[in-house]
Protein backbone atom coordinates (compact mmCIF):
# COMPACT_ATOMS: atom_id res chain seq x y z
CA UNK A 1 0.00 0.00 0.00
CA UNK A 2 2.56 2.26 -0.77
CA UNK A 3 2.06 5.68 -2.39
CA UNK A 4 1.43 5.34 -6.24
CA UNK A 5 -0.13 8.85 -6.75
CA UNK A 6 -3.55 7.40 -7.61
CA UNK A 7 -6.32 6.13 -5.24
CA UNK A 8 -5.99 2.63 -4.07
CA UNK A 9 -8.69 -0.21 -2.92
CA UNK A 10 -8.09 -0.76 0.27
CA UNK A 11 -9.25 -3.25 2.23
CA UNK A 12 -10.14 -2.34 6.01
CA UNK A 13 -10.58 -6.08 8.32
CA UNK A 14 -11.85 -4.59 12.14
CA UNK A 15 -11.86 -7.15 14.53
CA UNK A 16 -10.69 -8.05 18.52
CA UNK A 17 -8.62 -10.75 16.89
CA UNK A 18 -8.59 -12.49 20.41
CA UNK A 19 -6.84 -14.40 18.99
CA UNK A 20 -6.50 -13.62 15.29
CA UNK A 21 -6.75 -17.50 13.72
CA UNK A 22 -6.04 -19.00 10.36
CA UNK A 23 -10.02 -18.22 9.34
CA UNK A 24 -9.01 -14.54 9.07
CA UNK A 25 -6.13 -14.83 6.87
CA UNK A 26 -7.88 -17.29 4.64
CA UNK A 27 -10.91 -14.32 4.93
CA UNK A 28 -8.24 -11.48 3.94
CA UNK A 29 -6.54 -13.58 1.35
CA UNK A 30 -9.98 -14.01 -0.70
CA UNK A 31 -11.27 -11.19 -0.29
CA UNK A 32 -7.47 -9.51 -1.59
CA UNK A 33 -7.75 -11.79 -5.06
CA UNK A 34 -11.19 -11.37 -5.14
CA UNK A 35 -12.05 -7.06 -5.27
CA UNK A 36 -8.23 -6.71 -6.77
CA UNK A 37 -7.27 -5.22 -3.66
CA UNK A 38 -4.19 -3.08 -3.38
CA UNK A 39 -3.81 -4.12 0.36
CA UNK A 40 -5.44 -4.55 4.11
CA UNK A 41 -4.96 -2.85 6.67
CA UNK A 42 -6.12 -4.90 9.74
CA UNK A 43 -7.50 -2.69 12.75
CA UNK A 44 -7.63 -4.79 15.74
CA UNK A 45 -10.11 -2.99 18.25
CA UNK A 46 -8.85 -1.39 21.62
CA UNK A 47 -12.07 -0.88 23.46
CA UNK A 48 -15.04 -2.86 20.91
CA UNK A 49 -18.37 -1.24 22.14
CA UNK A 50 -20.09 -4.32 20.61
CA UNK A 51 -18.29 -6.72 22.58
CA UNK A 52 -17.63 -7.75 26.35
CA UNK A 53 -13.88 -7.15 27.35
CA UNK A 54 -11.08 -8.99 25.32
CA UNK A 55 -9.73 -12.24 26.92
CA UNK A 56 -6.44 -10.92 26.19
CA UNK A 57 -4.53 -6.87 26.10
CA UNK A 58 -5.03 -4.49 23.16
CA UNK A 59 -1.17 -5.20 23.55
CA UNK A 60 -0.89 -8.97 22.77
CA UNK A 61 -3.57 -9.22 20.61
CA UNK A 62 -1.64 -6.97 18.60
CA UNK A 63 1.38 -8.88 18.94
CA UNK A 64 -0.26 -11.92 18.05
CA UNK A 65 -1.99 -10.04 15.13
CA UNK A 66 1.66 -9.21 13.85
CA UNK A 67 3.67 -12.61 14.30
CA UNK A 68 0.45 -14.11 11.92
CA UNK A 69 0.78 -11.60 9.05
CA UNK A 70 4.67 -12.01 9.18
CA UNK A 71 3.81 -15.32 6.97
CA UNK A 72 1.42 -14.21 5.01
CA UNK A 73 0.71 -11.95 2.32
CA UNK A 74 3.35 -8.96 2.06
CA UNK A 75 0.31 -6.88 1.57
CA UNK A 76 -1.42 -7.15 4.93
CA UNK A 77 -0.32 -4.27 7.42
CA UNK A 78 -1.84 -3.72 11.40
CA UNK A 79 -2.99 -0.42 12.10
CA UNK A 80 -2.44 1.08 15.53
CA UNK A 81 -5.25 3.23 15.34
CA UNK A 82 -8.29 2.30 17.37
CA UNK A 83 -5.41 2.94 20.06
CA UNK A 84 -4.82 5.91 19.11
CA UNK A 85 -8.29 7.37 19.49
CA UNK A 86 -10.36 8.06 22.47
CA UNK A 87 -12.94 5.06 23.81
CA UNK A 88 -15.18 3.72 22.99
CA UNK A 89 -14.58 2.89 18.98
CA UNK A 90 -17.02 3.04 16.66
CA UNK A 91 -16.91 2.03 12.59
CA UNK A 92 -18.55 4.91 11.82
CA UNK A 93 -15.33 7.25 13.62
CA UNK A 94 -12.78 5.14 12.53
CA UNK A 95 -13.48 5.30 8.54
CA UNK A 96 -14.08 9.68 9.28
CA UNK A 97 -10.57 9.37 10.80
CA UNK A 98 -8.78 7.06 8.00
CA UNK A 99 -10.50 9.31 5.44
CA UNK A 100 -8.69 12.15 7.14
CA UNK A 101 -5.37 10.46 7.27
CA UNK A 102 -5.17 8.31 4.03
CA UNK A 103 -7.22 10.63 1.71
CA UNK A 104 -10.34 9.82 -0.85
CA UNK A 105 -8.82 5.98 -0.93
CA UNK A 106 -11.79 3.02 -1.49
CA UNK A 107 -12.07 1.53 0.94
CA UNK A 108 -13.65 -2.10 1.70
CA UNK A 109 -14.46 -2.72 4.93
CA UNK A 110 -14.34 -6.59 5.78
CA UNK A 111 -17.28 -8.31 8.30
CA UNK A 112 -18.48 -11.68 8.69
CA UNK A 113 -22.04 -12.47 7.53
CA UNK A 114 -22.92 -12.32 11.63
CA UNK A 115 -21.99 -8.93 12.03
CA UNK A 116 -24.11 -7.51 8.86
CA UNK A 117 -27.15 -9.51 10.54
CA UNK A 118 -26.79 -6.58 13.12
CA UNK A 119 -25.16 -3.86 11.07
CA UNK A 120 -28.27 -1.75 10.96
CA UNK A 121 -27.93 -1.54 14.90
CA UNK A 122 -24.41 -0.21 14.62
CA UNK A 123 -23.80 3.31 15.97
CA UNK A 124 -24.69 5.72 12.69
CA UNK A 125 -24.54 3.11 10.67
CA UNK A 126 -26.53 5.20 7.80
CA UNK A 127 -23.30 6.69 6.85
CA UNK A 128 -20.99 3.74 6.51
CA UNK A 129 -22.62 2.91 3.09
CA UNK A 130 -21.44 6.51 2.40
CA UNK A 131 -17.79 5.88 3.51
CA UNK A 132 -17.51 2.28 2.34
CA UNK A 133 -18.14 -0.66 0.35
CA UNK A 134 -17.93 -3.84 2.30
CA UNK A 135 -17.26 -7.63 2.15
CA UNK A 136 -19.00 -9.68 3.74
CA UNK A 137 -18.04 -13.45 4.45
CA UNK A 138 -20.36 -15.86 5.05
CA UNK A 139 -20.60 -17.42 8.16
CA UNK A 140 -22.11 -21.14 9.19
CA UNK A 141 -25.46 -20.98 10.04
CA UNK A 142 -26.62 -18.02 8.36
CA UNK A 143 -28.53 -18.12 5.12
CA UNK A 144 -28.59 -16.07 2.04
CA UNK A 145 -32.09 -15.03 2.70
CA UNK A 146 -30.84 -13.96 6.03
CA UNK A 147 -27.86 -12.04 3.67
CA UNK A 148 -30.51 -10.45 1.92
CA UNK A 149 -33.10 -9.42 4.49
CA UNK A 150 -30.09 -7.69 6.17
CA UNK A 151 -29.18 -6.20 3.36
CA UNK A 152 -33.13 -4.45 3.01
CA UNK A 153 -32.54 -2.86 6.15
CA UNK A 154 -29.61 -0.86 5.52
CA UNK A 155 -30.58 2.76 4.81
CA UNK A 156 -31.31 3.33 0.76
CA UNK A 157 -32.17 1.12 -2.30
CA UNK A 158 -29.50 -1.88 -2.77
CA UNK A 159 -30.21 -4.53 -5.63
CA UNK A 160 -28.44 -7.13 -6.87
CA UNK A 161 -25.63 -6.23 -9.38
CA UNK A 162 -24.89 -8.93 -12.19
CA UNK A 163 -24.24 -12.39 -11.80
CA UNK A 164 -21.82 -12.21 -8.78
CA UNK A 165 -22.97 -12.17 -5.16
CA UNK A 166 -22.82 -8.18 -5.56
CA UNK A 167 -25.64 -5.15 -4.51
CA UNK A 168 -24.99 -1.44 -5.41
CA UNK A 169 -27.52 1.15 -4.83
CA UNK A 170 -27.72 4.34 -6.74
CA UNK A 171 -24.82 6.19 -5.45
CA UNK A 172 -22.41 3.90 -6.39
CA UNK A 173 -22.33 2.42 -2.40
CA UNK A 174 -21.41 -1.70 -2.78
CA UNK A 175 -21.74 -5.00 -0.95
CA UNK A 176 -19.83 -8.09 -2.09
CA UNK A 177 -20.14 -11.83 -0.52
CA UNK A 178 -17.62 -14.15 -0.08
CA UNK A 179 -19.65 -17.59 -0.47
CA UNK A 180 -16.59 -19.77 0.46
CA UNK A 181 -15.41 -18.61 3.74
CA UNK A 182 -17.87 -20.52 5.75
CA UNK A 183 -15.29 -21.93 7.99
CA UNK A 184 -16.44 -23.31 11.80
CA UNK A 185 -14.02 -21.27 13.43
CA UNK A 186 -14.36 -18.61 15.79
CA UNK A 187 -11.64 -17.27 18.54
CA UNK A 188 -14.38 -17.57 21.25
CA UNK A 189 -13.71 -21.45 20.64
CA UNK A 190 -10.25 -21.44 20.53
CA UNK A 191 -9.62 -19.41 23.57
CA UNK A 192 -12.35 -22.54 25.29
CA UNK A 193 -9.99 -25.17 24.03
CA UNK A 194 -6.62 -23.41 25.18
CA UNK A 195 -8.35 -23.07 28.79
CA UNK A 196 -9.04 -26.84 28.65
CA UNK A 197 -5.06 -27.64 27.70
CA UNK A 198 -5.62 -27.97 24.17
CA UNK A 199 -3.57 -26.31 21.22
CA UNK A 200 -6.01 -25.65 18.46
CA UNK A 201 -4.54 -26.69 14.74
CA UNK A 202 -6.93 -23.10 13.77
CA UNK A 203 -4.13 -21.02 15.15
CA UNK A 204 -0.61 -20.77 13.77
CA UNK A 205 1.88 -22.61 15.68
CA UNK A 206 3.71 -19.31 15.80
CA UNK A 207 0.56 -17.75 17.71
CA UNK A 208 0.27 -20.81 19.84
CA UNK A 209 3.88 -20.31 21.00
CA UNK A 210 3.16 -16.81 21.75
CA UNK A 211 -0.14 -17.58 23.54
CA UNK A 212 1.77 -20.54 26.03
CA UNK A 213 4.54 -18.62 26.62
CA UNK A 214 2.45 -15.38 28.12
CA UNK A 215 0.01 -17.64 29.48
CA UNK A 216 -2.92 -16.17 27.39
CA UNK A 217 -6.37 -17.38 28.18
CA UNK A 218 -5.75 -19.87 30.70
CA UNK A 219 -8.69 -20.97 33.27
CA UNK A 220 -10.81 -18.03 31.04
CA UNK A 221 -8.38 -15.76 33.04
CA UNK A 222 -8.55 -12.02 31.65
CA UNK A 223 -4.76 -11.25 30.80
CA UNK A 224 -3.30 -7.97 31.42
CA UNK A 225 0.24 -6.53 29.93
CA UNK A 226 3.33 -7.96 31.29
Amino acid sequence: MSGSGKNQNIGLFGGTFDPVHKGHIAVAELAIHKLSLDGILFIPAADPPHKKQPGASYSHRVAMLEIALAGANPEFQVSLLEAERAAPSYTVDTLLELKKRLGSQNFYFIIGADSLLELHLWYRFRRLPELTDFIVAARPGISMDAVQQAITRLPGNFLPAGSVMQWSREDGARIFYLAQTAEDVSSSSIRRQISRGQQPNTVSNKVLEYITAHGLYKNGITTVDH
